[in-house]
Formats: structure tokens, sequence, C-alpha cells
């Protein structure tokens, strides 16, 4: 357990260099992204991530309509967990840290409690939502929804996109059709770092 007044702190580097990574998949136009939802870049991000994961120690957790959790344990991990997580799907001319930062930083949380050596009593779970978005699929939010118990999964598996595929057979495609039970609501907090997409920051100089 954390007794021992270690200075809590991540590795700026580290985190920067996975975004860093991250930008490289599915390229889009002056520097941003272009990887919608079950597209072979979402897959190619979602393989690194796993990779990322198992480096990390994590479980990873894959339900029914691709959502990827990956499990720290805690010391108790019967109790509902800390949940971090955003979603790695962009619009079709995004930004590189929009969605994909949330998930990230939940990774470098992971990363850092592991150099620490600390164990925490709930386990942490890092979530990326699939289509987040709702570039391909409509509506947007249809992994979150699932996931909250606001949308039907069977039904969502069923739609289909413009050229009449359907978000089932996609998931198939880039091999993150899941069939893990991840209970519904049943967490102890929920964190999500989204960047500001507004002026605010341009104009601040930040």
């Amino acid at each position: 357990m954390f007794k021992d007044h270690k200075i809590l702190s991540a590795s700026v580097e580290r985190l920067w260099q996975t975004i860093e990574r991250s930008a490289e998949i599915g390229p889009g136009k002056a520097g941003g992204l272009n990887r919608p939802a079950l597209s072979t870049a979402d897959g190619e991000m979602r393989d690194h991530l796993s990779d990322w994961a198992s480096q990390a120690g994590c479980t990873l957790k894959v339900d029914r309509v691709g959502n990827m959790f990956l499990c720290r344990d805690g010391l108790e991990p019967d109790l509902p967990p800390v949940m971090i997580g955003s979603h790695l799907d962009t619009q079709v001319a995004a930004g590189r840290f929009d969605g994909i930062l949330g998930v990230l930083a939940g990774l470098e949380v992971i990363r850092s409690l592991n150099d620490l050596g600390i164990s925490t009593r709930r386990s942490v779970v890092v979530a990326n939502w699939t289509n987040e978005e709702g570039v391909r699929f409509q509506p947007p939010m249809m992994g979150s929804g699932v996931f909250s118990g606001a949308l039907d999964a069977d039904e969502v598996l069923a739609l289909t996109d413009d050229k009449g595929q359907s978000f089932g057979d996609a998931l198939d495609c880039i091999g993150y059709a899941g069939n893990d039970d991840m209970p519904n609501g049943e967490i102890d907090s929920y964190f999500e770092l989204h960047i500001e997409q507004g002026p605010i920051l341009d104009t601040m100089g930040l």
C-alpha cells in the first residue's frame, strides 16, 4: 500500500513518446489524424494499446462491442474499480490529442504506479470506448452507451455504415469482437482527461 510518502509523479517524456507514436497511426491533415472507428488504422492503434497493456502487466478484456479494458488488479479485486478512459477513434480531420490523451494518460497512470511499486486497494481499469466520435457508424458514443446500458449491444452490432458493412462485421475484421462480460455501472469512480477544443488555451499561449 501507499504508506511511505513517495512522490507521485508521471513520466512526461514517456507519455509524450506514446502520444507521438499514436499520432503516426492514421495520419490526417496538417499533423492531425484520420482514424475512424473500426477502420484498419483503428485496429492498428488498438494493437499497440494491447501491447502496451501487456508490457504494463495489465489484463486486457474486450466486450461484445469492442470496448477495451486494461485491468491492473488491486489488493481487493472484487471491489468496484477506479476507471480512467476515453477513445482512440477520431473524426476525419482530427487533432492528435482528442480522445487519445484520455486513454494514454490512463496508461501512464498504470505505468507510474508500477514504477513506484504502489499497490492500490481497488483495481484500476483504463477504458478505450468504441466509436465515441460516430463518424463511420451513428450514433456516437456507442461503446460507452452499451456499457452504461443506454444502448443495446445487439442493436449496435447490427448497424451498418454507408457501404453496408455491419458494426459487428467491422469488429471481426480488425480482430476486436470480444466476449468479456463487463458489469454495467459497477465502478467506483471515473476520470477522463480531455483536451480543451475551444480557443482558450491558444489565446492564452498555453
